[in-house]
C-alpha cells in the first residue's frame, strides 16, 4: 500500500512540475515511455487516465487522447475475461472521436480504428467475425488511399488477411508478406524523427513474422 501511494503521489508531483512550466512535451515523454513500457492490464489503465489527465489540461491537442485510445485498446489485448472488451474498446473509441474533432491525424486514428474492431472480434469471433471485419478492412483502405506506406495501416492489413487466413484454413503467405513490409517501413520510420507522433508497432511485425517463419518450418 506505501509502495502505491508513493507511486502516486510521484505521479502527481510530476505532472505538477511538468504542467506548471508549460511542460507538455516532457509529461508527453513520460506518459508514452511509460506507454511503451506497459504490459498488465494495470498498466495500460494507469497510462490511460495519465494521457486523459494530459488532455484535459491541454484542450486542443489530439495526441494524448489517441494515445489513451490505443492503451485502451492494448488493454482489451490483455484481458482475459471477455465480458470486460467492449467496455475498454468503447472508452478507446470515445477518445478517437476526441482527437478527431481536434484534427488528429487521420491515417493514424484510421488504424487505430481498424486495431480497436478487430479486438472486438475476439470477444466472440462466431458472431462477430463478419461485422467487425469489415468495418476494420473499410477503415484500413480508407487509410491505404491517403498513406499506403504507413507502417501501421500495413500492419494491422497483415493482421486481418493472418486472422481471415486463419479462420478460412487458407495459407498465410500473402499475411507474412504484408508483415514484411511492415517491419521495413518501421525501419525506415526509426529513421526519422517522430517527436511525439505515434511509433507503436515494429515489435508487433517482428512477432508475426516469427510466427510465419515458425510456420513455414513445420511445413
Amino acid at each position: 500500500m506505501k509502495k502505491i501511494l508513493f507511486t502516486l503521489v510521484a505521479m502527481a508531483l510530476t505532472f505538477a512540475t511538468t504542467f506548471g512550466k508549460g511542460g507538455y512535451e516532457t509529461a508527453m515523454h513520460y506518459a508514452i515511455d511509460s506507454l511503451y513500457s506497459a504490459q498488465t492490464v494495470s498498466d495500460f489503465n494507469s497510462v490511460a487516465n495519465m494521457f486523459e489527465r494530459i488532455g484535459n489540461a491541454e484542450k486542443d491537442r489530439w495526441l494524448p487522447y489517441y494515445y489513451s485510445a490505443y492503451a485502451y485498446t492494448m488493454m482489451s489485448t490483455q484481458e482475459r475475461d471477455k465480458s470486460l472488451v467492449d467496455g475498454y474498446l468503447d472508452k478507446a473509441e470515445a477518445h478517437m472521436d476526441k482527437s478527431e474533432k481536434l484534427k488528429g491525424d487521420k491515417v493514424e486514428l484510421l488504424a487505430l480504428r481498424a486495431f480497436a474492431n478487430m479486438m472486438r472480434i475476439g470477444v466472440d469471433p462466431a458472431t462477430r467475425g463478419q461485422e467487425y471485419s469489415m468495418k476494420s478492412v473499410g477503415y484500413l483502405q480508407q487509410a491505404m488511399q491517403i498513406d499506403n506506406i504507413n507502417p501501421r495501416v500495413v500492419l494491422m492489413m497483415g493482421q486481418m488477411q493472418y486472422g481471415t487466413a486463419q479462420f478460412f484454413g487458407s495459407g498465410t503467405g500473402e499475411a507474412c508478406s504484408t508483415f514484411l513490409n511492415a517491419k521495413e517501413l518501421f525501419e525506415k520510420e526509426a529513421n526519422s524523427d517522430r517527436g511525439l507522433l505515434p511509433a507503436w508497432g515494429k515489435p508487433q511485425a517482428e512477432g508475426m513474422l516469427k510466427m510465419c517463419s515458425e510456420t513455414t518450418e513445420d511445413n
